[in-house]
């Protein structure tokens, strides 16, 4: 099929954002409605607030994918882009320890798939993760590159990609699966909250290996491009998504910091003392970071991003210190907030 320009996405047919309540998935809303979109469903735990929820050409239905209906709200709907998902910043569980990763993730993905399915939905897009990679054997990573995650999310999102491509394979719905890296820009910092805190109280900066490596992130509205340009093509493939402008992580913090007038400084953990600490810890379930995050904290982790832009003409817009400021300014204004939010970091 011919690439798919990025100023021409139209849908002009129903379409459902499962998780449209969420960081990825309101911008995903916003897109969609700027692109004329004048059947919008939005299905989520969460209620959606704000000029969205206000918009004629949404509707919004509360709806838990682990328990809940799902036909109902799917009733008509051309096209599907699930982007609900357990992370490991997700209010939904105390700590990271006891997130239902499978509950969500896969269950939850299955009565998605068979909901979508059973209302003769025609195509279903599912963002998936970098995670399900593990570490990277050669880089930039390809879509083919081996997967082999080793941690609960990585695991359950490559489980729910697996049901995608089944019911794919055996004709039951087109589909295809994005793998975004570190999503950032506006409405989330996750798991870079603790770093902004450090910069804005002129703290050091303590990242593993000093931040030398390069670990891809990519601006959300980016990757909210991407879903929706996935959601217009036809055939199963499996899309990277991530900035063209990788830089080694103590720039971006830096950049921050200056841009701040913050005295933070970036300061050096080594890897090989502070990964076995993590995993000490992780085993008595204490460790601030799970093993899918630290294990790759100190290297240079670059998905290839050819597929997207050949295929669909993607091209990201946004590099990775644009996104990291765009970030830190919407944590300046809602500070409080987002403070108040858990993180896993």
């Amino acid at each position: 099929m011919p690439s798919q320009p990025a100023d021409s996405i139209r849908y002009d047919y129903p379409v459902a954002v499962i998780g449209g309540a969420g960081f990825v998935g309101s911008e995903a809303v916003r897109q969609l409605l700027a692109a004329g979109a004048g059947d919008v469903r939005v299905i989520d735990c969460q209620p959606l607030t704000g000029a969205l929820a206000e918009d004629p050409a949404v509707r919004a239905f509360r709806r838990d994918i682990r328990t809940d209906d799902l036909r109902e709200p799917l009733r008509g709907v051309k096209t599907v882009l699930h982007l609900a998902a357990c992370q490991y910043h997700s209010p939904l569980a105390p700590t990271t320890y006891d997130l239902p990763f499978h509950a969500v993730n896969v269950e939850g993905t299955r009565r998605v798939l068979a909901a979508s399915i059973a209302e003769h939905a025609a195509r279903l897009v599912f963002v998936s993760t970098n995670m399900v990679y593990g570490l990277p054997q050669a880089l930039p990573i390809r879509e083919d590159h081996p997967k082999r995650p080793f941690g609960p999310y990585g695991r359950g999102k490559l489980e729910a990609e697996e049901l995608i491509r089944a019911a794919h394979d055996e004709g039951r719905i087109d589909a295809a699966v994005i793998r975004p890296c570190l999503i950032v820009g506006p409405g989330r910092t996750g798991v870079l909250t603790r770093v902004l805190e450090w910069i804005l109280r002129d703290r050091p900066v303590a990242l593993i290996g000093g931040g030398r490596n390069r670990y891809q992130m990519v601006a959300v509205e980016d990757c909210a491009r991407l879903v929706l340009l996935a959601g217009l093509d036809r055939g199963f493939a499996a899309y990277n998504c991530g900035s063209s402008d990788v830089p080694p992580m103590r720039r971006w913090v830096e950049e921050v910091a200056r841009r701040a007038g913050s005295r933070s400084r970036v300061v050096n953990l080594p890897g090989a003392l502070v990964k076995p600490a993590l995993a000490a810890l992780e085993a008595v379930r204490l460790s601030p970071l799970r093993k899918d995050q630290y294990l790759i904290a100190d290297l240079d982790y670059i998905v290839d991003t050819t597929a997207a832009r050949a295929r669909l003409g993607w091209v990201p817009r946004y590099n990775d210190v644009d996104a990291a400021l765009q970030t830190f300014a919407w944590y300046i204004e809602h500070r409080n907030t987002a403070r108040a939010a858990p993180v896993a970091s």
